[in-house]
């Protein structure tokens, strides 16, 4: 045979096999990646649909607390809401009792001013600040912790707090205070004796929204008339109201 001839001959066999060789890897490669990609499978028991639920409104956290500083931070937040919008209607739908200068309507102009400052004082409170949450069936308190400020002539301690009362299973804001607390001429005292003074003026041992201090009547106000309760129990009449709350009621 002629030489030239089986050379042709080898070399179509060597391209066929070279040919069958790239085809079966190129199978191959394609089954496995058909094998290696995860399905979707609507039946499939672990799967169930949850990446395809979005919150209702952004910044929405899911599933939505319900805590009692949650639920009264909302009910200070609506309120602030009302004020900002001079929504004299909102406020009266939010509050226990509205300000007696917000009662008549021919002292609408300082009714709206109260607003207006009342939102001025609570738009600037933080929530995060409201590390301390008392609650029961009855009430809520949310307050800060206390802060001490301080100038060349005068030394206070000071804290937050705002109260609230359920009335008709519907929470209403009673009362809030960014600054309650004292503050005290320094004077010619210590610094240690100021300092002793501030904790009696404004300690709360029994958490009740009210100093210790004003409890025991210590020093009321000239005209105040002064209903002693104890700085030791919340409720001292056992009405179910704490101290504190029904001091603001009354």
């Amino acid at each position: 045979m002629n030489i030239k001839k089986i050379l042709g001959i080898v070399g179509l066999v060597v391209i066929i096999v070279v040919l069958i060789f790239f085809i079966s890897e190129s199978k191959s490669g394609i089954s496995d990646v058909s094998t290696t990609t995860p399905k979707t499978n609507i039946s499939d028991s672990s799967y169930d649909g949850l990446s395809q639920i979005e919150p209702d409104f952004f910044g929405q956290d899911l599933p939505l607390s319900n805590s009692p500083k949650n639920v009264a931070w909302e009910t200070f937040q609506k309120y602030l809401k009302y004020n900002k919008e001079q929504n004299l209607e909102g406020v009266k739908g939010i509050v226990y009792k509205v300000a007696p200068i917000c009662e008549d309507t021919k002292d609408i102009i300082d009714c709206k001013a109260r607003m207006s400052l009342a939102y001025q004082y609570g738009s600037v409170l933080k929530k995060e600040n409201f590390v301390n949450i008392w609650s029961d069936e009855k009430q809520i308190i949310l307050a800060t912790d206390f802060k001490i400020e301080e100038d060349d002539s005068i030394l206070g301690r000071h804290r937050a707090i705002i109260f609230f009362v359920k009335d008709n299973e519907s929470l209403k804001l009673l009362s809030f205070s960014p600054f309650k607390g004292a503050t005290i001429s320094k004077g010619v005292a210590s610094r240690e004796e100021i300092d002793d003074r501030l904790i009696i003026y404004t300690e709360d041992k029994d958490e009740d929204g009210i100093a210790d201090y004003n409890e025991e009547c210590l020093s009321p106000k000239e005209g105040e008339i002064c209903a002693k309760t104890s700085p030791k129990i919340r409720d001292t009449d056992g009405d179910g109201f704490w101290d504190g709350i029904q001091s603001l009621i009354n």
